[in-house]
């Protein structure tokens, strides 16, 4: 509980200093959700994020199912981007190398290996969920599933940002530490979740829906999300003494 703490002050403080480059960091989040709108296929906005309902996909024509893959490519590559960019403003203030060069070099390295994790996982939700399409316990089963993989590779960004391991080391490295620290992520997902009700909450009584589900949707990408980053990487850190 102690370091759960000290990584949210850390991550806070970092955050508060850095929040001008932090926010520039995080537009880009916006258009990879613009990007799914733009499908065919049914999304939905549901606390802060964006999804779509797979059980209308057998409904789309050839067009429309190879639109929406290469739209849910070109998204999930920008936020693998995001993501290193984000972990690189804290790796470049502790190594004191150049943000921008860093940057530019990380866009063919970190962010290929933090997409094709994050591609490999989606591909293997999507075959689940045709698996087990209107199987007796689908509901159980699927979500259980995707709560382990959620868990399991919760620490790759900053594994492979940080610490510059390769992909598979990446993996192994955060399912090492999901299995070692259970605790920070359960401490993240309930802060997350707590931050993402009390925003939803305050922008339905400030603006009727459907106004009000972009507004938690813009806040999020732009504000919250970025500060749980900062903190999942903080967490993360928190296995160096030096770094706390």
């Amino acid at each position: 509980m102690q370091s759960f703490v000290r990584a949210m002050d850390n991550a806070w403080e970092f955050y508060r200093k850095r929040m001008n480059i932090i926010l520039v960091f995080s537009i880009p989040f916006i258009l990879s959700i613009l990007l799914l709108f733009l499908v065919s296929a049914p999304t939905y906005i549901s606390l802060g994020g964006v999804f779509i309902r797979t059980g209308s996909l057998p409904e789309l024509n050839l067009f429309s199912i190879v639109f929406t893959i290469v739209a849910y490519v070109l998204s999930l590559f920008i936020i693998a981007d995001v993501l290193t960019n984000l972990n690189l403003v804290i790796k470049t203030r502790r190594t004191l190398s150049k943000l921008k060069t860093e940057v530019i070099n990380a866009l063919g390295t970190y962010a290929m290996r933090i997409f094709y994790v994050y591609s490999i996982t989606l591909l293997i939700l999507f075959a689940l969920q045709l698996l087990l399409y209107e199987l007796p316990f689908q509901s159980i089963i699927y979500p259980l599933l995707v709560l382990g993989l959620s868990v399991f590779l919760f620490f790759v960004p900053p594994a492979v940002v940080i610490d510059n391991h390769s992909t598979p080391t990446a993996i192994l490295q955060s399912i090492s530490m999901a299995l070692r620290k259970p605790h920070h992520i359960l401490g993240w997902t309930i802060l997350a979740f707590v931050l993402l009700s009390v925003l939803k909450i305050i922008a339905d009584f400030i603006l009727p829906h459907p106004f009000s589900a972009y507004l938690v949707l813009i806040v999020n990408f732009l504000f919250l999300l970025p500060y749980l980053i900062i903190l999942q990487t903080q967490l993360y850190m928190e296995k160096y003494p030096l770094a706390r």
